[in-house]
């Protein structure tokens, strides 16, 4: 019986307080859990990289205690360079969401998935490509014949990503530095909370915007962007929402595409998913990827090759 049942078993036998000790115990747990993994996924560049990363480790303890009841992310208390064996390099920011966003375990299907599609001379676009592990992925499997589109809104994140392409000395990446939306050429507002910059976003909220750090920025389509490409391998789309607006600007590429990878959390799951509604539409079948992404599949030449679905 999986974890996620027994707790919902026992859960309605338990009084109020104590369910909430129990799921602050059960999230500091998670929270010193993820360091392992961390230390055996992610190493540092140099000597003194690699102190830094075990530095951080060693003082997670006391660091997780905090917000227990709130979702953390693993953190470095140091601007750090690391190497993720068999994906690239990236100099990470202390304080913030870049290190668990490089972890390969975190996405380990999405990951799968890449290195099972994609084949030199593909065309990859990673859109919300934040500081850019699944470009550098990407970039790597579809080799110099290939091309990778990395999308990324956030002026000081788009900097960030261009840096990981110079680190790992990449020449088939194109950096897009847009917000993918419906239309192109419009000024829209994104905001980022400090410290997490992954989950940057377009925003219309006056609560939201209140909390966050606020700019302006350019939208662009995806069939702006994709005009010189005839067919295009696999999209994988991380937009914090605006997912839907994003498919909608790419009408005339979805007929030359073969896959998309997008993220689909809460009430626009299953039936009610316009984003899956819309690939649909499109000759595409839609089947879930893990607990928070979604594969669609058009080609029977991707089913065949690669055995994904």
């Amino acid at each position: 019986m999986r974890a996620e049942n027994i707790k919902d078993r026992i859960k309605p036998f338990l009084p109020s307080p104590l369910r909430s000790v129990l799921r602050a115990l059960l999230t500091y747990l998670q929270r010193i859990g993820r360091w392992p993994i961390i230390l055996w996924q992610v190493r540092g560049v140099t000597a003194a990289d690699q102190c830094r990363l075990l530095l951080s480790a060693l003082a997670s303890p006391v660091l997780s205690l905090r917000n227990p009841l709130q979702w953390q992310d693993p953190v470095l208390l140091f601007d750090t360079e690391v190497r993720v064996p068999g994906i690239g390099a990236f100099h990470l920011r202390k304080r913030c969401d870049d290190l668990w966003h490089v972890l390969p375990w975190r996405e380990r299907r999405i990951v799968q998935t890449l290195r099972r599609l994609l084949k030199p001379g593909d065309i990859f676009i990673d859109a919300g490509a934040n500081i850019g592990v699944y470009t550098v992925l990407a970039a790597g499997l579809v080799g110099r014949r290939g091309r990778v589109l990395a999308v990324e809104m956030m002026p000081d994140t788009a900097q960030r990503l261009r840096d990981s392409i110079r680190l790992n000395q990449l020449n088939n990446v194109q950096v897009i530095e847009r917000a993918l939306s419906q239309t192109a050429g419009e000024t829209v507002t994104a905001v980022v909370t400090p410290g997490k910059f992954g989950q940057a976003r377009i925003e219309t909220s006056d609560e939201v915007l209140e909390t966050g750090r606020v700019l302006n920025v350019q939208t662009t389509t995806l069939d702006a962007i994709s005009e010189r490409h005839e067919v295009i391998r696999l999209i994988k789309m991380d937009l914090e929402g605006a997912e839907f607006g994003a498919i909608m600007g790419g009408a005339s590429l979805l007929s030359r595409t073969d896959a998309v990878i997008y993220e689909s959390w809460g009430r626009w799951r299953g039936p009610n998913d316009p984003v899956e509604s819309e690939l649909t539409a499109h000759g595409f079948a839609v089947e879930p990827l893990d607990g928070n992404n979604r594969l669609a599949v058009r080609s029977a030449r991707v089913k065949t090759d690669t055995d994904v679905v």
